[in-house]
């Protein structure tokens, strides 16, 4: 992990951290808030690829009045650029930690506002600061290799390639070029509330370098953690490879990947096949895997993590999404410049004739109006757990179920591809 040089140039070291992440004329987004380091993110992009390669999104989370600003700043800057600029809003179902829901909710706009302008690859402004301190925070957690990783500069989720080219530079640098490109940012009072695991993890940093933690020392530890959980993920997707078939949004394990007991490879297999297929960033805890798969495995169905296990064909089991454990998406009004396609349940993409009062949502019961749901080589309960189209009370489509008329339905990252978060 690359530490700070203060005799090189920012602009300098930001080519070099782009230069290998993908084609000049791909088109990107850009995940841009209006803080120092999402401003100079886009600030730098614009200076080094092509405007009309470029798109930004800005989140309103409509917790700060403030937000406001820091958004239309952004537009007017974008603008200049010459870059195309969305703002989405997004409001906190009072449920959980805020904090968490937050991360979550930005997520799910971004990667929802990729998918449907084709974009495969999105840049996030995270600094060589934001690393150290979330390795502080994990550490402090008792965090394992996985969260020691802290932060790869460029990654996978859920189908999508993230890449942090600002991971290499402190937030001290970003903001001294952005004072002498006379370039104006937001800076977010929430960043000086000690309330924050994140803030008081800054405030402690100086206190532990007196200790000998420098930032070259942790960004080293990082470095190692990296390492090793590559070597991980690359044994844990041979072994998914060999031993797990997808079929549609179903996984199907063998008999090998059900023996959690014997090495690591399974144990993240069944791991990261419950938080793909259930549609989850978090993955459930060891003791719930060994005791579904157990339960499996002896001839039970069993559901877990809006995930439905059931044995199938030698010993194998499939894995389900759980029908009930979706949420149904409605769009009431459809405009004519957005793009027609709906993304659902963080896996599904459907395409097809939208307009105005739509709801997309799993087909449960809808499926005994799906004539030819048997010729598709699908379970039934799989099927129910599939995306569908309609309107209030009748049934539009159900593109895996058989009735197209005139939609169909992808999975937008297929789970070998994504799970494991490795770059090809």
């Amino acid at each position: 992990m690359p530490v700070s040089r203060p005799s090189d140039s920012v602009e300098a070291r930001f080519q070099a951290a782009i230069a290998a992440s993908s084609r000049s004329d791909q088109p990107v987004g850009l995940a841009v808030s209006g803080g120092g380091d999402s401003i100079a993110l886009m600030q730098l992009a614009a200076r080094f690829r092509p405007a009309d390669t470029l798109r930004a999104i800005s989140i309103d989370h409509g917790l700060r009045p403030e937000a406001k600003d820091e958004i239309a700043l952004v537009a007017a800057q974008a603008m200049t650029l010459g870059i195309d600029h969305t703002i989405v809003n997004w409001t906190w179902d009072g449920k959980g930690n805020l904090q968490a829901a937050a991360r979550e909710g930005r997520w799910a706009a971004v990667r929802d506002w990729a998918v449907m302008h084709d974009l495969s690859t999105v840049w996030f402004g995270h600094t060589e600061d934001d690393q150290v301190e979330t390795l502080l925070m994990r550490l402090a957690r008792g965090s394992g290799i996985d969260g020691l990783t802290a932060m790869y500069p460029l990654t996978r989720r859920d189908g999508l390639q993230v890449f942090r080219p600002l991971l290499g530079l402190s937030r001290a640098d970003l903001r001294d070029w952005l004072t002498q490109q006379k370039i104006i940012w937001a800076e977010d009072p929430s960043n000086e509330d000690t309330r924050f695991d994140r803030v008081r993890a800054r405030q402690m940093f100086g206190h532990l370098e007196t200790l000998g933690m420098t930032r070259k020392r942790l960004l080293q530890t990082v470095d190692h953690m990296q390492a090793a959980h590559l070597s991980l993920q690359e044994a844990a997707l041979g072994f998914a490879k060999r031993y797990v078939r997808q079929d549609a949004g179903d996984l199907i394990l063998a008999p090998e990947a059900l023996e959690l007991e014997r090495a690591d490879a399974p144990r993240r297999v069944m791991a990261a096949a419950f938080s793909w297929v259930g549609s989850r960033s978090y993955r459930p805890r060891f003791e719930q895997l060994l005791e579904t798969v157990g339960q499996a495995r002896k001839g039970a169905t069993i559901t877990l993590g809006g995930c439905i296990m059931t044995p199938d064909e030698g010993g194998a089991v499939r894995l389900m999404r759980e029908a009930a454990a979706t949420t149904a998406a409605v769009r009431l009004h459809h405009d004519a410049g957005q793009p027609l396609g709906v993304f659902w349940d963080q896996r599904w993409f459907l395409e097809g004739p939208v307009h105005d009062n739509l709801t997309f949502k799993a087909l449960g019961e809808g499926i005994k109006d799906c004539a030819d749901w048997r010729d598709v080589g699908i379970p039934r309960t799989s099927l129910m757990a599939s995306p569908s189209v309609w309107q209030g009370a009748r049934l539009i489509a159900a593109p895996v179920a058989g009735l197209s008329q005139g939609w169909s339905a992808r999975i937008v990252a297929d789970f070998h591809s994504s799970a494991f978060a490795i770059e090809d």
